[in-house]
C-alpha cells in the first residue's frame, strides 16, 4: 500500500479544516427565534446631592413579522416592569450572522457575529461617533449549547478577572441589553441585561444582580461619594467629601497619578481603560471607586 504523500496529507488537512468551518457556521445560534424573551435593567441617574437612581426593567419579546419596503422584519414588543399594554419597541431583521434594527426609516447594524478578533466595528445608535474593536472571542455553554462571546475593550481587573466595555453572546445579544449595543458611553444612566428566557425557561441570568425584575428608587445615604462623569474624557469631579489625596491606579495595579487637596482629577493624558480611584479624606478614611477613561 502506498503511503500518503505530504501533499495529499496537506490537502486532507485543508478539507478537514474547511468541513470544521462549515460545521461551525451551521451551529450559529440566531437572535431572532420564536419564544425568546429579554429582561433589561434601565437606570436613570438623577444628579444632585445625594444623587438617586431610578431602576426599572424593560421586557422584550418577539412578535409576528411585517414587511417594510419589501423587506421582512420581526416585531419586538416591550413592557416596563412587565406591566401595561405592550408597545412596539422596534423592528429587527437578521441575515448571515448580522442583526439590524429599524430606526428613522433606515436600518442600523446592532450585531455582527461574523466578525473576527481584531476587526473594527461600528454598531448601535451612536456608531457615527465611535467604533469598537473585537479584542477576544470565547466560548460559553448556555442552555446546553456552546455560544461564542465577543469582548470589546477587554481589560483585567485587580483579581485577574476579565472585564470589558461591552460583550455580545451569540443568540442572546449584548450585556447592555438586546437593543442597546454600543450604549456604553452614554451618560445620565445605563442599561444592563438581566435575564434571557427561551420558551418560558430561564437560560441566562446576570450574576451581578441575581434577579430578572428590578423596580425601585435608590438614594445614596450620606456621606455619599459622587464621581462624575463616568465614563470620563478629561476631568472627573468628586463630591461628598474633602479629598486630602487621590491616587489613580490602572488595571495592572500601578499608580499612574496622584492629586492632593483637589476635587478634580485631570484624566486627559491617560489611555482609555478602567481605573481605580483611591480617595483619602483628612481623617484617614479611604474610599475607592472604579472609573472608565474613554
Amino acid at each position: 500500500m502506498n503511503k500518503p504523500t505530504h501533499k495529499k496529507a496537506k490537502v486532507l488537512l485543508l478539507l478537514l479544516l474547511a468541513m470544521a468551518g462549515m460545521a461551525k457556521a451551521q451551529d450559529y445560534e440566531p437572535i431572532i427565534q420564536e419564544g425568546n424573551e429579554w429582561y433589561t435593567l434601565d437606570v436613570i441617574v438623577n444628579p444632585g446631592f445625594p444623587p438617586n437612581h431610578h431602576y426599572s426593567t424593560l421586557v422584550h419579546w418577539l412578535s409576528d413579522d411585517t414587511l417594510v419596503d419589501g423587506v421582512r422584519y420581526t416585531k419586538v414588543l416591550e413592557t416596563r416592569n412587565g406591566e401595561g399594554t405592550p408597545r412596539l419597541a422596534t423592528l429587527l431583521r437578521e441575515e448571515d450572522g448580522k442583526v439590524w434594527k429599524r430606526k428613522s426609516a433606515t436600518d442600523i447594524l446592532i450585531y455582527d457575529f461574523t466578525a473576527q478578533v481584531g476587526d473594527t466595528l461600528r454598531f448601535g445608535d451612536f456608531q457615527e461617533f465611535d467604533y469598537f474593536v473585537v479584542d477576544s472571542i470565547s466560548i460559553e455553554q448556555i442552555g446546553g449549547k456552546d455560544r461564542r462571546k465577543f469582548w470589546f475593550g477587554l481589560e483585567y481587573d485587580f483579581t485577574g478577572e476579565p472585564v470589558a466595555i461591552e460583550t455580545w453572546t451569540e443568540g442572546i445579544g449584548s450585556d447592555m441589553g438586546l437593543l442597546f449595543s454600543g450604549w456604553y458611553y452614554v451618560t445620565g444612566g445605563y442599561y444592563r441585561a438581566l435575564c434571557f428566557h427561551q420558551n418560558g425557561e430561564l437560560f441566562w441570568q446576570n450574576e451581578y444582580y441575581g434577579t430578572c425584575m428590578i423596580d425601585a428608587v435608590e438614594e445614596e445615604v450620606a456621606p455619599a461619594v459622587s464621581i462624575y462623569p463616568n465614563p470620563v474624557s478629561e476631568t472627573v469631579s468628586i463630591e461628598g467629601l474633602e479629598p486630602a489625596e487621590v491616587q489613580v491606579y490602572n488595571t495592572l495595579g500601578q499608580m499612574v497619578k496622584t492629586v492632593k487637596d483637589s476635587h478634580e482629577i485631570n484624566m486627559a493624558g491617560l489611555p482609555q481603560g478602567v481605573y481605580l480611584l483611591r480617595i483619602a479624606d483628612a481623617e484617614g478614611n479611604i474610599y475607592t471607586n472604579k472609573i472608565t477613561k474613554r
